[in-house]
C-alpha cells in the first residue's frame, strides 16, 4: 500500500518549474544562435535568449536568497555517508527493486550523489554559465574586447557549460521515471506530495516530525531578552520569521496527511485533535476526545508510558518515537508511535502537542 508524504513546499515547486521553462528556452534559442539548426531566425533567437538569460539571473538571485534565509543550502552540502551504497543502487539495485539506501524527507530531499550533483550544478556550472553568458552579452563593451581578447574562448566555455547542463537535464528526466510509477516523481513536484511505501512513509513522516519538534524547541534571545523560536543557531531575523511561517505550514500539511494530531493542556485535557486522530480511535469506545483526560482508553499497565511522556514534555523535553497502545471496542489491541513537544503561552509551558502514526 502506498502513502503520500508532504515533501516539496510551494516555493520549491514554483522555482523548479520556472527554472525548467527558462532552461528549455535558453537551450532552444542558444543552440540556434550556435548554428545547430534554424527555427526562428538568428536575431529573434538572440533576443529571446538574452531576455531569458536575464530572467534566469533574476530567478537565481531569488533562489539563492531563499536558500540563505531558510538555511536550505545545507541540504546541498556534499557528504560521503552512504555514497557507495547509492552508487551500488543506481548501478544494480534500481533494476532489481532493491530498497533505496537513503530516505527522502522534507528537510533532507537528496541522496549523497544528488547532493554532489546539485552542489556542482548550483555552485560551479551555473555561476560559470552566468559569468560567461554575461561576458558574451556585454563583450563589445568590455575591457576584454578593447584589449584585443577574442570572443571564441568565452563562447566555447558557455557552450561546454550548456552541454553539461543539458546532460544533467536528460539524466534528471530519466531518474524521474524510476519511481513507483513513471510519472509519480513529476506529480510530486506538482502537488508537493510524494508517494512512498508504508515503511518509507513512516520513516519520512517520523523524521519530518522529529525535525519539526527539534525546530520548535530551538530558542534564541531577541533584542528584548525574550525567548523566541528559531530553526537554526544563527540569529538571523529573516530566518526566524521564515521558520515560524514554515512550521505553521508544515503543521497544517501534517494535519492534512495520514498523521494524527493532538493537543493537550497542562491539566491533561484534550483541547484539539484532527480527523486522522479520530479515525485511529474510531474503533474504540473513546467517542469525542475533546474535553476528556489524555489517559482515556488506557489500561493500568499502559498508563505509565503516556504519563511518563506527558511529564517529560511538561518539563520542556521533546519526545519522538515512543510506542503507545490503544484498545479497540472488540477487545483487540493496536499500537501507534507518538512524538510530542510542549507548546507555550506567555513564555510558559501550557501543555503538550504532537503526532501519532498508526502501527496497526
Amino acid at each position: 500500500m502506498m502513502k503520500k508524504v508532504y515533501i516539496y513546499r510551494r516555493f520549491e515547486r514554483f522555482w523548479h518549474w520556472t527554472q525548467t521553462l527558462i532552461i528549455l528556452t535558453l537551450a532552444l534559442t542558444g543552440f540556434e544562435v550556435h548554428g545547430s539548426y534554424h527555427l526562428m531566425g538568428f536575431q529573434k533567437a538572440v533576443m529571446i535568449h538574452d531576455n531569458a538569460a536575464f530572467a534566469y539571473m533574476g530567478l537565481l538571485i531569488l533562489i539563492f536568497f531563499w536558500l540563505f534565509i531558510t538555511g536550505e543550502w545545507r541540504m546541498y552540502m556534499p557528504t560521503k555517508k552512504h555514497i557507495f551504497d547509492q552508487v551500488e543502487y543506481y548501478i544494480h539495485g534500481i533494476f532489481h527493486q532493491a530498497e533505496h539506501p537513503t530516505n527522502k524527507t522534507m528537510f533532507n530531499k537528496f541522496n549523497p550523489l544528488q547532493k554532489g550533483t546539485y552542489f556542482a550544478l548550483d555552485f560551479i556550472i551555473l555561476p560559470i554559465m552566468v559569468a560567461s553568458g554575461a561576458l558574451y552579452i556585454f563583450f563589445a563593451d568590455s575591457l576584454m574586447y578593447h584589449n584585443g581578447y577574442a570572443l571564441e574562448p568565452i563562447a566555447y566555455v558557455h557552450v561546454a557549460g550548456a552541454f553539461l547542463l543539458m546532460g544533467f537535464v536528460i539524466a534528471h528526466v530519466y531518474l524521474t521515471t524510476t519511481g513507483y510509477k513513471p510519472l509519480s516523481a513529476i506529480k510530486a513536484m506538482i502537488t508537493g506530495w510524494e508517494e512512498m511505501s508504508d515503511e518509507e512513509a513512516e520513516v519520512a513522516v517520523r523524521e519530518n516530525i522529529r525535525m519539526l519538534m527539534r525546530f520548535s524547541q530551538r530558542k534564541i534571545m531577541n533584542a528584548d531578552g525574550v525567548e523566541d523560536d528559531s530553526m537554526f543557531d544563527e540569529s538571523l531575523s529573516l530566518e526566524i520569521d521564515h521558520t515560524k511561517a514554515m512550521m505553521i505550514d508544515f503543521q497544517k500539511k501534517l494535519k492534512e496527511s495520514n498523521v494524527g494530531y493532538f493537543k493537550i493542556n497542562k491539566d491533561g485535557i484534550y483541547v484539539e485533535v484532527n480527523d486522522i486522530w479520530r479515525e485511529l480511535y474510531s474503533k474504540t469506545d473513546v467517542g469525542d476526545p475533546v474535553g476528556q483526560d489524555y489517559r482515556l482508553n488506557r489500561k493500568a499497565e499502559d498508563r505509565k508510558t503516556v504519563e511518563t511522556v506527558f511529564a517529560q514534555v511538561l518539563k520542556g523535553k521533546t519526545i519522538t518515537g515512543s510506542i503507545v497502545a490503544r484498545y479497540n471496542s472488540d477487545g483487540t489491541k493496536s499500537y501507534h508511535t507518538i512524538s510530542a513537544s510542549p507548546f507555550y503561552e506567555n513564555n510558559k509551558v501550557a501543555g503538550m502537542e504532537g503526532y501519532i502514526i498508526d502501527r496497526g
